[in-house]
């Protein structure tokens, strides 16, 4: 989600930040197609922690702002306060076929195997009162709303379950004379979300759904135009510089409201809002640069995946490859509509346009050139070292293999 903190309850959605759909496969990522009737199997496995938001400022912030009660008809009773640290474990296994040369057809089937969300719940004492002698104590508030019927927040947890599938096209344009006689090369990718994911449950007031919007970093719709310039010495390309631009759309989706059943003090809207709500999520408008450096080619051998010819090997991927990168994603005004307008306007105030910075490290074993038509990879992506605006940050390490088959 875009916004660090919610003022009207502590119903959270992690921004998990899913890895982009296309792996690098060895060179050139933004314009690297599969070779046509060629299988790559690609499997994944992330580990996200969100804890940090930034507001309309650049400041960092929890990711829920404290919540003031009142004695009904008379005074504050104190304001609940969370520092809420959320975990995202996921496996993403993706299969990309080669229809063509240029052109490559890819499905990504990812899965959230994990996700705790602990809301560290603290307490600021309110006014004083005279039926104890004092202000309340974190104690009095929750024993006293326990006698109301609302719980004390707990710590969320969920098993695995399917988040939104993605099936997309990466197509390597033809090289325009003037990008010919640069060097540089261009691929346009269009990829779609289908609803595979489960969204979070309306009446728990720490939560987190494993749809796109509570995943939070890819679209229901994108597209993405990619250039590459590749710096080549002895026939191996020891330098990439590339440019990604893309688009996200994300679609407007109808939300169940919270009817307080298992929370009535801190979570019941219904009776207000009506029984549902829409929301229309800001799209993105993002770019990423990326430097790919190879210090390490590595021995070449003439093995049966390059027909036992050694010019063909040459022309694989080398040993080693690390990159960084950086991608700078604007995301828009959120939109909230209910029977409220005033519950409506709460939510847009808090959900203004922002924007969210990722630093990217990464490293890349190829084995294509020793015989076995296999790569394993590693990154880490961080959101907290350049500080977003109205934006959640999220930290990802990644580990990940990838296998190459033929069959025709």
């Amino acid at each position: 989600m875009k916004k660090p903190f919610h003022t009207a309850g502590f119903a959270a959605m992690a921004c998990a930040a899913l890895a982009c759909l296309w792996p690098s496969a060895g060179r050139a990522a933004n314009t690297t197609t599969v070779p046509k009737n060629v299988f790559i199997l690609d499997a994944s496995w992330m580990d996200a922690t969100t804890e940090v938001g930034w507001d309309d400022a650049r400041r960092p912030l929890p990711l829920l702002q404290g919540i003031d009660r009142y004695e009904p008809g008379g005074g504050l009773q104190g304001t609940i306060t969370a520092k809420p640290v959320a975990n995202f474990r996921l496996v993403v296994p993706q299969i990309l076929y080669g229809l063509t040369d240029e052109l490559t057809l890819a499905l990504a089937m990812p899965v959230v195997t994990s996700r705790h969300i602990d809301p560290h719940l603290g307490w600021t004492p309110g006014d004083y009162q005279p039926s104890l002698g004092r202000p309340y104590s974190q104690d009095d508030f929750w024993q006293w709303a326990k006698s109301m019927g609302q719980k004390k927040p707990g710590v969320f947890r969920a098993d695995a379950e399917p988040a939104d599938m993605v099936i997309g096209l990466r197509w390597r344009l033809p090289q325009p004379a003037l990008l010919e006689q640069a060097g540089i090369r261009a691929a346009l990718a269009l990829q779609g979300a289908i609803p595979t994911g489960r969204a979070q449950d309306p009446e728990e007031l720490v939560a987190a759904g494993t749809t796109v919007w509570d995943l939070h970093n890819y679209g229901d719709l994108e597209a993405h135009l990619g250039f590459d310039r590749p710096f080549e010495s002895g026939g191996v390309t020891r330098l990439n510089l590339g440019l990604d631009f893309y688009y996200s759309w994300l679609r407007p989706r109808e939300m169940v409201s919270p009817t307080g059943i298992k929370n009535p003090l801190l979570l019941t809207y219904s009776p207000y809002i009506g029984k549902t709500w829409t929301l229309d999520p800001g799209d993105f408008l993002g770019v990423t640069a990326m430097i790919e450096v190879v210090p390490l080619v590595g021995p070449t051998w003439a093995s049966f995946i390059s027909g036992r010819k050694i010019e063909r090997a040459r022309a694989f991927p080398p040993l080693l490859m690390v990159s960084v990168g950086h991608t700078y994603v604007g995301v828009g005004q959120t939109h909230f509509e209910s029977e409220s307008k005033i519950w409506s306007w709460d939510r847009e105030k808090l959900w203004k346009p922002g924007d969210k910075n990722t630093v990217k490290l990464g490293a890349e074993l190829s084995l294509l050139r020793l015989g076995l038509p296999l790569q394993i990879y590693a990154g880490y992506r961080n959101q907290e070292w350049v500080p977003g605006r109205n934006t959640r940050a999220a930290n990802i390490t990644s580990v990940g293999a990838r296998l190459m088959l033929r069959f025709w």
